[in-house]
């Protein structure tokens, strides 16, 4: 039998790829480009999406992908999209962008704001699942009330998902994972929802059709074929939102608990109904299967800020003396040679999330000791891993309690999951065994899955799951001593986040984020 391929292609917050799989799971071949989202010049939080620039790189990767793999484009059986989630592309009547920004653009403060105090962000939450700090209410209003020219041109509405398969296909259409990350979805409808349209004043016309996942959308066109080596005629498969996609790549299901270790982390369970929490932490969203929905728990920055802690001491370290070798095998030497607890230290790195008022600490190391300077490097990378353990537990809990089912085992995947260290804090803080998966990026695994759907080459995306879906590499159980201690310091670390993100509001110290429509709370 001819093997088959699929391509994943993927628009991450900072890079774009393409992927090749087989029906087996296994890369074929790939390209990734690294790109940025430039700062709007007088515009406070802004970035833009430059969706020329970058279409211009997703064709190349596509590009290359297919020469790594060294098959013809025409063995490639479909394509499918996944992204980054919250960003959006705004169209003209002519189908040409006017606008378009990512998920991290920060730039509607006032509109938020004022969407908080009439009362709209939380009908939005309850409705969508999802607070107006990045999601496309605000963003809306910002254009409508400072580019009223633009806002006035805007014809058709897609998230960056939708865009790479609108170049594609020159279709316009999204799936509920991407689509209900705009805070305009009505979720138990897994679809647009009438009244939050018309509550922040958009019409319904502009907002593309919604089709599940893994539905086909249209074929590769000659003029997109022939700006990126696919074959015209190529099925385009609709694809999803990332961390959903990942949940698909591992095969999990509703009742199931995982964490996903990028720059960002997110502690997720899924459901098979739409969760909201009355409480207005967590958010929540459509999953890629019609009857499951994924509710989040966001650790801001938890990866991010570990490579952090390498880019402003172990590389320029490295570096000045010459060293080889890599920097983050360091951190973890270090870090493995510093005792539970991080010798009293502790980093604020960021507080659980609140949807409503997710206020952030500046980014803060107490309790390092003087007295032993040798310790230090140790003490600041443990703690970093220990704040991301913390706040995926705190996650955890609340999403225990919201969906009154306990999780005993998590699986861990992303980048941040490579080590011994960092699966081995995070059960001995959550008390939990850890599975890590064998392929650990498993967004653009699942985005293949819906490709090989859509083509036809599974008959259910179960059959695609069963054939396709990253197997256990191994198993973290918990240390019984370390979680003994980790137990107070729980808490402890809780009250001296909060105290310092407190102590940065009251004295004017700069957070690591701010919340655009955070709820002022009495």
């Amino acid at each position: 039998m001819k093997t088959a391929y699929v391509m994943a292609v993927d628009a991450g917050t900072g890079s774009g790829r393409a992927i090749i799989y087989n029906t087996r799971g296994e890369i074929v071949g790939s390209a990734q480009e690294e790109w940025g989202h430039p700062a709007v010049e007088g515009v406070p939080g802004g970035l833009d999406f430059t969706t020329g620039p970058n279409g211009a790189l997703i064709d190349r990767v596509i590009a290359r992908a297919i020469a790594t793999a060294e098959i013809s484009a025409g063995e490639i059986a479909a394509v499918s999209t996944t992204s980054m989630r919250e960003g959006i592309v705004l169209y003209d009547d002519a189908g040409e962008v006017l606008w378009a920004c990512p998920n991290v653009d920060g730039r509607a403060q006032v509109q938020a704001e004022a969407l908080t105090e009439a009362g709209i962000s939380d009908e939005i939450y309850r409705r969508g699942g999802d607070w107006v700090s990045i999601t496309a209410p605000a963003r809306l209003h910002w254009l409508r009330d400072n580019r009223p020219d633009v806002f006035a041109r805007v014809h058709r509405l897609g998230m960056i998902s939708d865009w790479m398969a609108t170049r594609l296909t020159g279709a316009y259409v999204t799936e509920p994972t991407a689509g209900s990350s705009s805070a305009l979805f009505d979720l138990s409808q897994r679809g647009w929802s009438e009244e939050l349209l018309e509550l922040i004043g958009l019409s319904s016309e502009i907002v593309p059709p919604v089709v599940e996942a893994g539905t086909k959308i249209g074929d590769v066109t000659a003029e997109a074929a022939a700006r990126c080596g696919l074959t015209p005629g190529t099925p385009v498969v609709a694809g999803g939102g990332d961390t959903q996609l990942a949940l698909l790549g591992l095969g999990r299901r509703a009742g199931q608990a995982t964490l996903v270790g990028g720059s960002f982390w997110q502690m997720t369970i899924l459901s098979d109904q739409p969760l909201v929490d009355p409480a207005f932490g967590p958010r929540t969203l459509c999953h890629a299967r019609p009857e499951e929905w994924m509710v989040e728990g966001i650790g801001f920055l938890s990866g991010f800020a570990l490579r952090w802690v390498r880019d402003a001491f172990f590389e320029p370290l490295l570096k000045l003396s010459g060293g080889e070798g890599d920097a983050f095998d360091l951190i973890e030497k270090l870090a493995q040679d510093t005792p539970a607890g991080s010798a009293g230290a502790i980093a604020a790195t960021a507080c659980p999330m609140q949807s409503d008022a997710w206020k952030q600490p500046p980014l803060s190391f107490l309790g390092l000791d003087l007295n032993a300077p040798g310790l230090a490097l140790g003490q600041v990378a443990r703690s970093v891993m220990e704040a991301g353990a913390f706040l995926a537990n705190h996650h955890l809990e609340t999403l225990a309690a919201l969906s009154g089912q306990r999780y005993d085992t998590l699986q861990f995947t992303g980048g941040s999951s490579q080590g011994t260290l960092w699966p081995q804090i995070i059960a001995d803080v959550t008390g939990r065994d850890i599975e890590i998966p064998v392929v650990k990026e498993t967004t653009a695994l699942g985005c293949a899955m819906l490709a090989a759907v859509g083509a036809g080459l599974f008959a259910t995306l179960d059959e695609a799951v069963a054939a396709m879906a990253s197997p256990i590499e191994r198993r973290v159980v918990p240390d019984p001593d370390n979680m003994a201690l980790y137990a107070p310091l729980k808490a402890r670390w809780s009250e001296v986040t909060d105290g310092v993100r407190d102590l940065g509001e009251a004295s004017g110290l700069e957070p690591i984020w701010r919340p655009a429509g955070a709820r002022v709370k009495q």
